[in-house]
């Protein structure tokens, strides 16, 4: 990738994690390395806590949210650092033009993505069989 582009795709994530890390300010405290969602005060009556806990229930999914994109985007920085952005981290190939662009802290290639994504790879990656449990040969 020529030093323009790269040096664009830069300054472009770097933008990115400033608007991110705002946006995480606003719903969570950062203690550590980590975000904690913030629990509002509203006052004691069932109406005030039953809307307390409805906010906190979007701060905690907005955190998670964040933080993944955020981790995302520091991941892609660090490759531009080391000389590595634009490789697939899970097959190695190249990462289109286009799609970092698009999406410029994108770590996997589109079909690597794809596998990623498809619902019954997501099931069978949850399920994990005890390791005692002879597995069928395929």
């Amino acid at each position: 990738m020529e030093n323009q582009k790269l040096t664009e795709i830069k300054k472009s994530l770097l933008n990115e994690k400033e608007r991110v890390e705002k946006e995480l300010s606003e719903v969570a405290e950062k203690k550590g390395e980590k975000f904690v969602p913030i629990y509002p005060e509203y006052g004691d009556g069932d109406e005030e806590n039953a809307s307390e806990a409805e906010e906190y229930e979007v701060h905690l999914a907005l955190d998670k949210n964040l933080e993944k994109i955020l981790t995302d985007v520091i991941k892609a920085l660090a490759k531009i650092e080391a000389g590595t952005y634009g490789k697939c981290d899970s097959c190695g190939q190249e990462i289109p033009a286009e799609r970092l662009e698009a999406f410029p802290s994108a770590l996997l290639c589109v079909p690597c993505q794809s596998k990623k994504e498809n619902p019954f790879n997501k099931f069978f990656r949850k399920l994990n069989p005890h390791k005692n449990v002879k597995q069928p040969k395929k």
